[in-house]
């Protein structure tokens, strides 16, 4: 390997710059496919005795200059610039099966937003008029102040949030939101997480180099304050209306202890996600913790829960009364959404547009939830199948009994045409506690049809045991 050869170590140079440029050298030479996998970076660090940050830092500084790619949770990926054509060259995920139907839990229907986006003519035309104005005006840092009025209304209505339009900032997706947070509060301090979880947020976090602690979480059971404290967490991310991927929601109890939790200390905070909460099949309404609480909880929710997953525009609510020294600390921040974008959120909340997708959004989903549940009821897996928090979003959890391993179901439903995931593949630490054969169904982007079709797919390859 002639990147072995690359480092000359008293040669005043950072380290990661020659491996970069070993890297380049090579890429340029040929030695490289475009889009071949590069070397992880615990192997390359042993091969070269160097540290895994030293690797990182190089990777990076090969994406920063185009001669890289990175994929969540795959790797990094080198770029030739050889071919001559504009075709992408993509990734294959997992295995080779191209997929019929897909259980991701971050899937949504989007066949019939285009009646939601089609404002009444009056708006449009406003809209269109105000373009030049729009686009040659500075925007608010932290948020246009008619969009954030907006969904100061939203969050009363739909989460019984009350809180000021100065206590709203509008920005870029959850992530980019996170890493403001961690401006706020500090990279210093202990972040916890769930464990499994969504790998997004906390791939996030991580790569932002701050210290992460993992509680074991089951399909079922409560998070107590006291696990929190022997962990040494400071601040704990939560997704109280519909936690990923167990879809377990908090009851009215536990989110009180929570509350109490982090506002008895000054040093304390929860960052509470929203996810998918909107879609609520019982009924049954419970406070969230910001409200709950006296202080130290961020409210945190993106659009793409409720819109689409192709859009990352998101908005976090802070405690009361801290907006001076936030802004303070995020000087630079902006929302890096144009306030054109944000005039389209603003008329679709205005309009009443939003309410109207919600609530066709739980009509459409619980329809989907039922039938899913009543053709995996029905099949030959029936009697080993049991659905579990059902309650909101666009996912549950369907056990299943008996029959062979999570990785050899996992396996045969590939084959089978049909992405589906044992919730171990969620997890980020080893869990005990896990459910086995415990798998996320996501149904928000299948169709009665396709859901149909997918169970039985599945129902041929897990069947029934001897």
């Amino acid at each position: 390997m002639a990147i072995q050869n690359f480092v000359g170590k008293n040669n005043g140079i950072p380290l990661y710059l020659q491996l970069k440029r070993a890297f380049i050298d090579e890429i340029k030479a040929g030695k490289y496919e475009n889009m071949q996998k590069l070397p992880s970076r615990r192997k390359l660090a042993r091969t070269l005795n160097l540290s895994t940050t030293t690797i990182n830092n190089a990777y990076q500084a090969l994406v920063d200059e185009g001669y890289a790619v990175t994929i969540d949770r795959s790797g990094f990926y080198a770029r030739t610039f050889e071919s001559t054509n504009d075709e992408y060259n993509d990734i294959v995920w997992e295995t080779s099966t191209e997929y019929s139907y897909n259980f991701s839990y971050n899937n949504c229907d989007t066949s019939f937003l285009e009646e939601y986006f089609i404002f009444p003519s009056e708006k449009y035309n406003k809209a269109i008029e105000n373009t030049a104005q729009i686009l040659s005006t500075h925007g608010n840092k932290r948020g246009e102040p008619g969009l954030r009025v907006e969904l100061s209304k939203f969050l009363s209505q739909f989460r019984g949030i009350s809180c000021s339009i100065n206590d709203i900032i509008f920005g870029a997706g959850i992530q980019y939101l996170l890493t403001a947070i961690v401006m706020i509060l500090g990279a210093d301090k202990v972040y916890g997480f769930e464990n499994p979880t969504d790998y997004k947020m906390y791939i996030w976090l991580k790569n932002l180099g701050v210290n992460i602690k993992f509680l074991n979480i089951t399909a079922h059971n409560r998070i107590l304050p006291d696990e929190l404290d022997k962990l040494g967490i400071d601040v704990m991310i939560l997704m109280p209306e519909n936690q990923l991927p167990t879809g377990r929601r908090m009851g009215l109890e536990e989110r009180q202890d929570l509350a109490r939790w982090c506002s008895g200390s000054n040093d304390k905070y929860i960052i509470e996600t929203a996810t998918d909460g909107y879609l609520n099949y019982s009924d049954n309404i419970i406070s969230t913790i910001y409200t709950l609480a006296e202080s130290n909880v961020i409210y945190l929710e993106s659009f793409e829960y409720i819109i689409s997953p192709n859009i990352h525009a998101s908005y976090m609510v802070l405690p009361p009364g801290i907006i001076d020294t936030v802004i303070k600390k995020l000087e630079i921040f902006s929302p890096l959404v144009t306030a054109y974008e944000q005039e389209i959120y603003h008329n679709l909340l205005s309009g009443g547009f939003l309410k109207k997708l919600i609530l066709k959004n739980n009509k459409n989903m619980k329809k989907k939830r039922d039938h899913l549940i009543s053709e995996l009821k029905a099949s030959e897996i029936g009697d080993r199948f049991a659905a579990v928090n059902t309650d909101t979003g666009m996912n549950f959890l369907g056990i299943i009994e008996g029959g062979g391993s999570g990785i050899e179901h996992t396996r045969a439903a590939f084959d089978a045409g049909v992405k589906i995931f044992e919730m171990s593949k969620f997890l980020n630490n080893p869990n005990p506690q896990i459910e086995h054969r415990a798998f996320v169904f996501g149904y928000g982007g299948l169709n009665i049809r396709e859901i149909k079709d997918a169970v039985k797919r599945i129902e041929r390859v897990w069947g029934p045991i001897d």
